[in-house]
């Protein structure tokens, strides 16, 4: 019997670590050495993503509940967009400019939804006993 439990940031950030390392350990000894290093920089990619994401929202829930309003609140409502669009424009600059490899940064990329998926199983597991 499962109870769904939430992972905490955290959890899903050190299990991302290990797979990022793994995957490029992995991309490194069977495919080529460009692919790891894409796979090392589209994990970092995520991994800084989750935690400015978690940041923001953390910040924007503070300033929900002291109850601040007006400007301080849309400035908040418009950080997420805007570190969407910032990570989209770093993410092409890399892409343009470095030549990383596409398919070892994809493998990095969905490092995360692995570590999301894995840490979530964990902490039914551990909600149910």
């Amino acid at each position: 019997m499962f109870s769904w439990s939430i992972p905490t940031i955290s959890s899903i950030q050190r299990t991302n670590v290990v797979l990022v390392a793994v995957s490029a350990a992995i991309l490194a000894w069977f495919a080529s050495t460009p692919a790891a290093v894409g796979c090392i920089l589209g994990g970092a990619v995520v991994i800084a993503n989750l935690w400015i994401l978690s940041m923001l929202g953390g910040l924007i829930l503070a300033a929900s509940g002291a109850g601040i309003s007006g400007v301080a609140a849309k400035l908040g409502a418009l950080a997420l967009p805007l570190k969407l669009l910032i990570v989209v424009g770093l993410v092409y600059l890399v892409f343009t400019r470095a030549r990383v490899d596409g398919m070892g940064f994809g493998v990095g990329v969905l490092t995360q939804m692995a570590a999301i998926i894995i840490e979530t199983g964990r902490a039914s597991v551990r909600g149910a006993a």
